[in-house]
C-alpha cells in the first residue's frame, strides 16, 4: 500500500461529489455518528486522495458528512498521493469489509468497483483478504451483472427488499418486465425464498393466462391507493397468498377446506394442530400446552376422542 500522511484538511477542500470509491449507500442516518463526532471526536480519520486542487474521498465518507453536519471546518484525514488509483480501490474496499460484513449492495458496489483494476480470477483468489470472505469468479461475475440492472435494484437491496438470489433470477428479463417486478418488491418486504416463489409464481401465471404482469398486479391486493401506507410484510403475505390461490387453485381449495375442519373439531386455546408445510405432505404437527397435571390429562382426554371426529377422519383421509 502507497504510504501516505496525516494532515488536517479544511472541510470546504474535500469534494463529497465524487463518489468514485463509495461502498456505503448514500441514505443512511448520520444523527447518531454527528452526535458522536461532536462528543468525541473522529476516533479513526478517513481516507483521502490528493487530486490537484482538491481532496477526494477513498473512505470515511460517513463520518465526513457527519463532521459537515457537526459544523467542522477542518478534519484531520489520511492522505494518499494522487494517482494510486488501484491501492485506493483496495483501501475502500478492506477499511469496509475488515470492519464488519458487507451488505448486499456494499458487496456489488466494492467487486464493481475492482472489477475496473483487476479481472475476476484475481479477485476470487484474493478474496479473503480484501472481502474477508471467499468469493468465486461465477459470483464475481453475477455481482457485476446486477450492478448493471437499473438503480432501484441497489436501493432495494440495501432495504432488505430484494436478495441477490432474486436479482441474478430477474437478469435474464426484458426491461419493462423487470421495472414491474422491482416495483413491486419495492411495496412488500418478504424473505428470500418467498421472494423467489413469487417470481416463479408470477412468471407462470403470466404465462399460463397469456397475460402481462402489470395486469397481474392490478388485479392483486397491491392494486390499492393505500397500499404505500400498509405494513409491507402483511402485503408481502397477501400477494403471495393470492398467487398460491391463482397458480394452484385446487390445492389452495383442498387447504382451505382443511383449515375449515380443523376449525369444526372445536380445539381450546391450549392445542394447536398445524398442516403439513406447503399442504404437500402427511405430517401433521399437534401443539398441547398446559400449566399442571390436571390440565395436561384434560387436553390428553380431548385428544382421544380427536379421533372420533368426522371432521377429523375426513382430515386424515385427504
Amino acid at each position: 500500500m502507497t504510504a501516505m500522511i496525516f494532515t488536517d484538511i479544511p472541510v470546504s477542500e474535500i469534494d463529497l461529489s465524487d463518489t468514485g470509491f463509495r461502498i456505503t449507500g448514500s441514505g443512511c442516518d448520520i444523527e447518531h455518528l454527528s452526535a458522536s463526532i461532536c462528543r468525541y471526536g473522529i476516533m479513526v480519520a478517513p481516507l483521502v486522495m490528493c487530486q490537484r486542487d482538491k481532496y477526494i474521498v477513498v473512505s470515511g465518507f460517513r463520518r465526513i458528512e457527519a463532521a459537515l453536519h457537526s459544523g467542522l471546518s477542518r478534519i484531520s484525514c489520511r492522505v494518499m498521493p494522487a494517482g494510486q488509483f488501484l491501492d485506493a480501490a483496495l483501501a475502500a474496499v478492506t477499511e469496509n469489509s475488515f470492519s464488519r460484513e458487507l451488505t448486499p449492495a456494499e458487496l456489488i458496489r466494492a467487486t464493481t468497483l475492482l472489477m475496473g483494476f483487476m479481472d475476476a480470477k484475481s479477485m476470487a483468489e484474493n478474496a479473503t483478504s480484501i472481502f474477508n470472505m471467499p468469493l468465486n469468479p461465477g459470483y464475481i461475475h453475477t455481482l457485476a451483472r446486477i450492478h448493471t440492472m437499473p438503480d432501484p435494484v441497489l436501493d432495494l437491496l440495501e432495504q432488505g427488499q430484494i436478495s441477490i438470489k432474486a436479482c441474478k433470477n430477474l437478469l435474464t428479463l426484458d426491461s419493462d418486465i423487470l421495472s414491474e417486478f422491482l416495483h413491486l418488491f419495492s411495496q412488500i418486504k418478504v424473505s428470500s425464498g418467498i421472494q423467489m416463489e413469487i417470481i416463479a409464481w408470477a412468471k407462470e401465471i403470466c404465462a399460463l393466462e397469456k397475460i402481462s404482469l402489470s395486469r397481474l398486479i392490478q388485479e392483486s391486493p397491491l392494486d390499492g391507493n393505500d397500499a404505500g401506507h400498509r405494513d409491507m410484510g402483511a402485503l408481502g403475505k397477501q400477494f403471495k397468498s393470492f398467487l398460491a390461490q391463482r397458480r394452484f387453485p385446487a390445492l389452495t381449495a383442498a387447504k382451505f377446506k382443511a383449515q375449515e375442519q380443523i376449525k369444526t373439531l372445536d380445539l381450546d386455546s391450549g392445542c394447536q394442530l398445524t398442516l403439513p408445510e406447503n399442504f404437500e405432505g402427511m405430517v401433521y404437527t399437534m401443539q398441547m400446552e398446559f400449566k399442571n397435571e390436571d390440565e395436561f390429562n384434560m387436553r390428553l382426554n380431548r385428544l382421544a376422542k380427536l379421533s372420533e371426529h368426522p371432521a377429523f377422519k375426513s382430515l386424515m383421509a385427504r
